[in-house]
C-alpha cells in the first residue's frame, strides 16, 4: 500500500513534535506542585520517537518493536486519562476548557491515531510477508 510510505514519516513526525511539547511543557510548569506526574509521563515516551524512526526506516526488520510500540501507546493513554481524572480535569467539577486540558485531549487523539497508523504498518508487513512466502521471492532488504 502506498499509503503506508506517508503514514511511517507521518507517524516519526507526529511523535517527534509530541515529545518537545511534552518537554516544552514540563519546563514550563517547573514551579508547579504536580510537576513530577508530567515529568514521569513525559520520560516515559521518549523512546517513542526512536521506535517510529526505526519503523519509518526498515518496517520488515524492525517489525518486533511494533507490538511493543502499540502496546506502550495504551499504557499511555491509560496513564494520560487516570491522571486526568485524578486530577479533577474531565470531571464536573474540573475546568474543562483550560488550555493544559486542550493539550491534552490533542495529545490523546494523536496517540489514538498512532495507534492505528501502527496496525496499519502491522497489517501491511504481514501481508508483504505472506506475498514473499507464497511467490517465494526475497527482496533486498537494505536498499
Amino acid at each position: 500500500m502506498k499509503i503506508i510510505q506517508l503514514i511511517k514519516p507521518g507517524l516519526f513526525l507526529y511523535e517527534c513534535l509530541r515529545i518537545m511539547i511534552l518537554a516544552a511543557v514540563v519546563i514550563l510548569r517547573l514551579n508547579e506542585n504536580d510537576i513530577l506526574m508530567s515529568l514521569a509521563y513525559t520520560a516515559s515516551n521518549a523512546l517513542f520517537p526512536l521506535m517510529a524512526l526505526f519503523i519509518w526506516l526498515n518496517s520488515e526488520r524492525y517489525r518486533a518493536y511494533l507490538p511493543l510500540f502499540a502496546a506502550g501507546k495504551c499504557i499511555g493513554i491509560s496513564t494520560l486519562l487516570g491522571w486526568s481524572i485524578v486530577s479533577g480535569q474531565f470531571t464536573m467539577i474540573g475546568r474543562f476548557m483550560g488550555a493544559a486540558v486542550f493539550a491534552e485531549v490533542m495529545i490523546l487523539c494523536g496517540d489514538l491515531l498512532a495507534i492505528a497508523a501502527v496496525f496499519l504498518i502491522y497489517k501491511d508487513n504481514k501481508n508483504n510477508s505472506e506475498i514473499k512466502a507464497v511467490t517465494g521471492t526475497e527482496e533486498n532488504v537494505c536498499e
